[in-house]
């Protein structure tokens, strides 16, 4: 499509500011105003002021679907409906509503749910259809669509020519900050449409838009907005790019966010089993790991985003916090193991945890079976698991057949034995020397193989590290080079960054 939309666009911006029960949420009666106003900027969209509707404060559900069934039926080029307000899930199927003035959290029939306003959607004749859900959970209209077919979006949303743009992940609230004039995604959206993209064409696309907002909000600490694109609706141009021609600024060494990273630091040193020797290595591995995961001029996790467990009792207690991580992580999900491991009679690699028991691997011990399911399951970009454990080459056999892209890491292959040396494992004494001196002359930022590659040496009496992909399409950078040597001009292809 090489136009802006026509005289048959239609528009409806709906915002709920205030509520009975839930929070006010100022942000929605500028949101929406704000959106008008680049729609019917004539030097930047192409809408007309009659056929741009505003609902302020739905009270009822006829509020917003009266008006957004006019607009469909009249739409006939484009229909673009907009929403500002709570999200709020409900029903067996965790189906989205958006929330009106009197709506009650405990109250699903006092909203609307977001099935009635995508039928209406779905019936109109307009070209292209475009649906922006600034809510919490609004991911909720998509997320279900691309992933899970017995999900009822997948039914609401299966038509031609959709695209759907949201403020948040189906599992995560949107923001609205004290104080700023508009919720934190439709201010970037706005942002982008008023400012054009220097690297885009003369005109800015949906899908154009999406990437732009999307990383500009990588720089924050705001949920990251999600797209879904049917035929192509994502190429339908809403506005001139005011930047098109401008050069572009000078690429820089990108700076790595991790905040939407999450890690999980495990160290088992103590055993009940007489067998086994206690590990007091182990817990020094993971008190640094951690160190070195929190350290900014290596990683940079927040506290809160970096669990450490020592000890682990049972593999409840050794899964549970990973299980967490999995479900919030975004960008990169890392997974560090020290401690005694076993292979199990289905020949399956075993985390062992203090209350292991030799005899009894199969319900004492952390499969590594059971890990590679938890981590496929989660978001994240990128799984990379680091393991300073005996025969820790086996992981590899358990991620085989997940499709998602993992690194690991490990003390030694399949059939070998990791060993301690001094206060720390012979392998996380390299790994920990790696990270902290840096790479001189690499590039700004890291990959694992950069470190694996690094932590190679001749000494013949330790395993030598084992690496090994899984799923990767592409190898990204993780970590900072700590070097005071680094070759900024190297080209990057950042995870946390991209």
């Amino acid at each position: 499509m090489t136009r802006l939309p026509n005289a048959a666009a239609r528009a409806v911006l709906i915002g709920t500011t205030t509520y009975r029960m839930f929070e006010k949420i100022p942000h929605s009666y500028n949101n929406i105003r704000g959106l008008a106003g680049v729609l019917t900027d004539p030097e930047l969209s192409s809408f007309t002021s009659e056929h741009v509707r505003l609902v302020d404060d739905p009270a009822t559900p006829a509020d917003i679907m009266q008006p957004l069934k006019q607009a469909a039926e009249d739409a006939e080029d484009i229909l673009l409906v907009y929403y500002s307000g709570h999200g709020q899930l409900s029903g067996e199927n965790s189906e989205l509503h958006l929330t009106l003035t009197g709506s009650e959290p405990e109250a699903p029939w006092s909203s609307l749910p977001f099935s009635y306003v995508a039928d209406i959607i779905k019936q109109s004749a307009a070209s292209t259809k475009i649906v922006v859900l600034d809510c919490c959970y609004s991911g909720r209209a998509h997320s279900d669509l691309m992933s899970d077919p017995s999900q009822l979006v997948k039914d609401q949303l299966a038509v031609e020519g959709l695209y759907c743009l949201t403020s948040a992940p189906k599992h995560r609230p949107s923001k609205a900050p004290d104080g700023d004039t508009y919720s934190a995604f439709t201010h970037y959206l706005l942002d982008t449409l008023t400012g054009g993209i220097p690297t885009a064409g003369p005109l800015l696309r949906m899908a154009d838009i999406y990437g732009d907002v999307r990383k500009r909000m990588r720089a924050t600490k705001f949920p990251l907005p999600e797209q879904c694109n049917k035929k192509e609706a994502g190429d339908f141009p809403l506005a001139h790019n005011r930047a098109y021609g401008a050069s572009p600024a000078e690429p820089a060494v990108p700076e790595l966010d991790f905040s939407r990273s999450r890690a999980v630091v495990i160290g088992c040193a103590t055993y009940d089993d007489d067998r086994l020797s206690q590990l007091p290595s182990s817990r020094n591995d993971a008190l640094a790991i951690r160190r070195a995961l929190l350290d900014a001029t290596i990683f940079g996790f927040a506290p809160e985003h970096c669990a450490l467990v020592l000890d682990p009792g049972t593999p409840a207690d050794l899964f549970g916090p990973v299980a967490d991580a999995a479900e919030d992580a975004e960008d990169l999900l890392l997974v560090y193991y020290s401690g005694h491991s076993a292979v199990s009679h289905s020949n399956d690699l075993a985390l062992l945890t203090r209350g292991s028991r030799m005899d009894r691997l199969s319900y004492t011990a952390a499969s590594a079976s059971v890990l590679a399911g938890i981590l496929s399951e989660s978001r994240a970009r990128e799984l990379v698991v680091i393991a300073d454990a005996c025969y820790g080459g086996r992981l590899s056999d358990a991620f085989s057949t997940t499709t998602a892209d993992v690194y690991m890491l490990c003390s030694a292959d399949r059939t070998r034995q990791a060993y301690a040396v001094g206060d720390h494992g012979a392998f996380t004494a390299k790994l920990l020397k790696t990270l902290q001196a840096g790479i001189p002359g690499a590039a700004a930022h890291l990959n694992l193989i950069d470190v694996f590659s690094a932590m190679q040496d001749s000494n013949d009496s330790e395993p030598a590290p084992f690496l090994s992909l899984s799923g990767t399409s592409k190898i990204r950078c993780l970590l900072r080079n700590s070097s005071d040597e680094i070759n900024a001009s190297a080209q990057h292809s950042c995870l946390m960054t991209a």
